[in-house]
């Protein structure tokens, strides 16, 4: 018997509530470093024979950087003097600039179902330091489910590097996000590997047109909340903005079938506000 499947996208979060070492042999590393918008990433490249210790640690750094340049956003729902949280989600920085002020405004990316559609809703940002910052939405995409947030902080914060390769299938994804409770699972990393680098899915956009929409097919777990968070490469590079999972009817058990928006579809669409003055 055929079971009807469902697409569902990843709700955000409600408040209603490899190799074995090879001995003997040597190791030849060189480690590069650049500098990207004045924080120093890390890029290691080998040559020859690496160990597991070698793939686990350039995961390390890769987390790292992933982690440094994603962020939790809190949707806020006013009504006269009662205000409740709507929604949470995650959120990638894009941009920064700096103010006259010696503070720095940023871009974000996330989802538009994250921002939603509340003609009063307010947002905020949270960076793991116990304070939200009230952020503003600047635009969203009708075509594929993005928005584009802006806030400010003297804090220096590391701004998303865009992967410019092809993805090939088997490639390390590491998502970043934080699900359920952006507070108490801040930044959590999941790791797994790209399934298909163009999978096309039918949709329908933000104004009931059928569109065939791009994603990258990943495995790395993502939850409620993991919404408008990265998923990135081995180097820490922005490779798509999680967005949608596969689930089906009960008992369908639908495992490991996760979507991303690619970032180059991601640049393309905010690209007048991601280029250099």
């Amino acid at each position: 018997m055929n079971k009807k499947k469902i697409k569902v996208i990843v709700l955000v979060s409600f408040l209603i509530v490899s190799c074995f070492m090879i001995s003997g042999c040597s190791i030849q590393k060189l480690l590069k470093k650049t500098i990207v918008n004045e924080i120093e990433n890390k890029y290691i490249e080998y040559s020859q024979n690496i160990t597991v210790e070698d793939i686990e640690q350039a995961l390390i750094e890769g987390s790292e950087i992933a982690k440094s340049c994603t962020i939790a956003i809190q949707v806020i729902k006013s009504g006269g003097i009662i205000t409740t949280t709507e929604s949470l989600g995650s959120g990638v920085i894009v941009k920064r600039t700096k103010n006259y002020d010696n503070t720095y405004h940023y871009l974000v990316v996330t989802n538009r179902h994250v921002t939603g559609t509340n003609a009063n809703a307010k947002f905020s940002v949270y960076l793991n330091n116990g304070n939200y910052i009230s952020a503003s939405l600047i635009r969203y995409d009708s075509t594929y489910d993005l928005a584009l947030l802006s806030f400010d902080s003297g804090i220096l914060l590391n701004v998303a590097t865009f992967n410019k390769e092809e993805l090939s299938v088997g490639q390390y994804a590491i998502a970043v996000g934080s699900p359920y409770d952006i507070e108490a699972f801040y930044n959590t990393v999941t790791i797994g590997s790209v399934s298909c680098a163009k999978r096309v899915i039918q949709e329908e956009d933000l104004n009931g047109k059928t569109v065939n929409n791009i994603f990258v097919q990943h495995d790395a777990t993502i939850n409620s909340g993991n919404s408008g968070g990265g998923l990135y490469d081995i180097y820490g590079r922005l490779i798509g903005i999680n967005t949608w999972k596969l689930v089906g009817d009960p008992g369908d058990n639908f495992e490991g079938l996760n979507f991303a928006i690619p970032s180059e579809v991601v640049y393309t669409i905010f690209e007048s506000y991601l280029k250099n003055d």
